[in-house]
């Protein structure tokens, strides 16, 4: 069955099994969201619906660069690569009570333009670099570029703080889970992503196996919609190592560990629309084919009270997929940061497949052998509004068999397709006192 499976990816690997999804595949629900007011959801001719559907599909991807921005936002507060300046504490601490830059901040922006103009072959600056060039931002005008860029973005992050803060303040006690679902739905595609998550969906399997949910051995193949690249964070990501990325690797782990399935057999396809990703992702397979091992770093910073179960998590991240390797030196800037590193081997980067699709108006055309036993998206339909997220749900449905299993990490459109079976939320704390962990809703392809 594995051979066959694994054989049935081959035979499309070199076509484009990607397209729009069409207006008959998206009757149920058109029907069930007509009443919400919501872009396209009254849509009722199929002519109107491919216009509006390669519409959305474009503007969804235009939120691609503000994303980036975001990124490089992120890099200036917090990377350590370009300068040995002191990351800043937070978003709130980088502007004063009048609203203006701390100087701090203008330092690092200034020195984050210094980077850009030196021959260094660090991997951020020059992404920083190209992205800057394919804007057409001109030479000496970055650092106004970094700072409007920057204001933006914290007055941005102000606004979904205030949005949280209002949800808290309601009497439906389900009114933050809710303000969450939809709390990015305008904002850039973000590339970032961490660790724990991957902690959450491994607990959350585990329970649907301990309470027979699920039965071992009956997961082949996966999809990882939106894998990311650790490209630098407040809270897990630093600049100091290459861009990587960790989700495949995680939840193939998982289902291996768990007894879901044999790594050996296992095949994950990443579902990704931002190019850098859908890259990175092609090249670690192309070198795995070739032989060579994927090393990722595994940065932990001791001064976060991790819970037991994350530190024992990411203790053994890697254990079975690859071997220990030595992990880079941590900036002398990054006081109580440790680092782990693994060098995933070779055979299992090269079972990785990716394909540029965007989850809510793409869909891929696959083989009857070759649909999905689980779908993983994490930080990923947050930034979508309920139709969309609907869409997308009823797109991840046909590509699954029946019985797979469907994971996020946010509360999703309750008026979706009847193909998906709610099974319920599980809350995984990363911390002893629960002040910051993930919650997964899990539905099961009927």
């Amino acid at each position: 069955m594995a051979s066959l499976t694994f054989s049935s990816w081959a035979n499309i690997a070199g076509q484009n099994p990607v397209r729009y999804l069409g207006f008959a595949e998206v009757q149920e629900t058109l029907r069930l969201n007509a009443a919400s007011g919501l872009p396209g959801s009254a849509i009722q001719e199929s002519a109107e619906w491919d216009t509006w559907i390669s519409a959305r599909d474009a503007e969804v991807r235009g939120r691609i660069d503000r994303g980036i921005e975001d990124s490089v936002s992120n890099l200036v507060l917090y990377g350590t690569s370009f300068t040995s300046l002191p990351r800043v504490e937070s978003v709130e601490r980088a502007t004063s009570e009048a609203g203006e830059l701390v100087p701090a901040v203008i330092a690092r922006i200034h020195a984050l333009a210094v980077a850009l103009s030196s021959d260094t072959n660090n991997e951020r600056v020059r992404f920083v670099r190209e992205f800057l060039a394919r804007k057409g931002i001109r030479r000496n005008t970055e650092e106004p570029y970094f700072t409007e860029n920057l204001r933006r973005f914290i007055a941005e992050q102000a606004g979904y703080q205030n949005r949280l803060q209002d949800a808290a303040n309601d009497t439906d006690p389900s009114a933050v889970y809710l303000a969450r679902g939809t709390l990015f739905k305008t904002r850039g595609l973000s590339v970032d992503t961490s660790l724990l998550p991957n902690l959450a969906l491994e607990q959350t399997l585990r329970a649907m196996l301990q309470k027979g949910a699920l039965t071992t051995g009956s997961m082949r193949r996966i999809a990882v919609i939106g894998p990311g690249l650790d490209f630098t964070d407040k809270r897990d990501g630093y600049d100091f190592y290459p861009l990587q990325t960790l989700q495949p690797f995680a939840v193939l782990e998982t289902v291996a560990r768990l007894g879901l399935g044999k790594a050996e057999d296992l095949q994950v396809v990443c579902l990704d629309l931002n190019s850098a990703v859908v890259a990175h992702v092609q090249k670690l397979r192309e070198r795995g084919r070739a032989g060579q091992v994927y090393t990722v770093q595994l940065p932990r910073d001791t001064r976060a009270e991790w819970s037991p179960e994350a530190i024992a998590y990411w203790k053994g991240f890697g254990e079975i997929l690859g071997s220990p390797a030595k992990p880079l030196s941590v900036p002398a800037t990054l006081g109580g940061v440790v680092v782990r590193a693994v060098a995933i081997r070779p055979r299992y980067a090269a079972r990785m497949q990716v394909y540029d699709v965007n989850i809510v108006a793409q869909t891929l055309d696959l083989p009857t052998s070759a649909g999905f036993d689980l779908v993983v998206a994490t930080n990923v339909l947050v930034y979508y509004d309920r139709f969309q997220q609907a869409l997308a749900m009823a797109n991840i449905a046909r590509m699954m068999n029946h019985h797979g299993i469907f994971m996020a990490n946010n509360v999703l459109a309750s008026q979706h397709t009847s193909d998906l079976e709610y099974l319920g939320r599980r809350t995984t704390p990363f911390t002893p006192s629960g002040a910051y962990g993930d919650d997964i809703v899990v539905y099961r392809r009927k």
